[in-house]
């Protein structure tokens, strides 16, 4: 699929990625301007800081790949809860690891999610990202956003958030109604079901994947 979810991810996703074309195929492995966002700034205001932040620092044609996908990874660092993301993509099976294992997945995540999108911004031309209104939903508030192209209709995104320690992090996006995290988690179950349930096999295949 070619931009036609999200290339804002991230940041991650971030997912603000590029109308992320959704989670890389998990079976293909083996084969922060850094100030907190105080809990008063409106969630909305975060996405927009993260999506200016984004287009700002990451559509430079001239940034080497590497130095692109280091910044990719900082806007997650800011704007994304990468434990509570990391938790929900491993499903069940985070309770069978220790914490140290789960931050070291986190980061192989966050790296393995740049290597496949970052450079998505590299292509974009007149697009634009529009911020729309927040709904608050139990603990968490989501804000809808259109991804806007010249060529093609618009992307809908919506970007779920919850408070830690007075400031607002992203926890999913959903694109056209499809959860990322919810994508993402089902296939790095695969590859975990097909490795007799060991999360040290999606762990090695995300090291091969990103060279860490």
């Amino acid at each position: 699929m070619v931009n036609s979810k999200i290339a804002i991810s991230t940041a991650a996703m971030i997912a603000i990625a590029a109308a992320w074309s959704g989670p890389a195929s998990a079976t293909g492995l083996s084969s922060n301007v850094v100030a907190e966002v105080a809990v008063e700034t409106s969630a909305a205001n975060v996405i927009q800081s993260m999506a200016d932040q984004a287009m700002n620092e990451l559509t430079d044609q001239s940034l080497a790949d590497d130095v692109r996908r280091k910044k990719f990874v900082s806007l997650m660092d800011r704007y994304f809860a990468m434990d509570v993301v990391s938790r929900f993509v491993l499903g069940r099976y985070w309770r069978s690891i220790s914490e140290a294992e789960i931050e070291e997945f986190s980061v192989l995540l966050q790296n393995y999610l740049a290597l496949n999108y970052a450079n998505q911004f590299k292509e974009f031309n007149g697009e634009q990202f529009v911020v729309g209104d927040e709904t608050q939903k139990n603990k968490d508030t989501f804000v809808d956003s259109q991804f806007v192209r010249p060529d093609g209709p618009p992307v809908n995104i919506v970007w779920r958030m919850r408070v830690f320690d007075d400031s607002y992090k992203i926890i999913d996006v959903s694109i056209e109604g499809l959860s990322m995290g919810i994508t993402q988690r089902d296939e790095f179950t695969s590859v975990i079901q097909q490795n007799n349930d060991d999360v040290g096999a999606l762990t090695a295949a995300l090291k091969a994947k990103t060279g860490l």
